[in-house]
């Protein structure tokens, strides 16, 4: 689970919370890519259609986070 939440002073930090989603995303889109991994070394078809799947989180998850980064970098400008 998520440990709990850092402040400064007592009070949130949108930095402390950003780092955080980003490394959440990162760590969501590397587990999808290890599950489809896991998926394609089976030898059935199943397998390997649930294996294009998790790559097609991973990417999900890999893109959002870029979309992320793009509008935080906007925000800072």
């Amino acid at each position: 689970m998520s440990e709990p939440f850092s402040t400064f002073g007592g009070i949130a930090t949108k930095d402390e919370a950003y780092r955080k989603l980003m490394h959440h995303l990162e760590e969501a889109q590397n587990q999808a890519l290890v599950i489809g991994h896991l998926h394609n070394t089976e030898d059935d078809n199943m397998s390997k259609l649930l294996a294009k799947g998790w790559y097609g989180v991973g990417e999900m998850l890999h893109n959002a986070r870029e979309q992320i980064r793009r509008l935080a970098t906007k925000r800072m400008q």
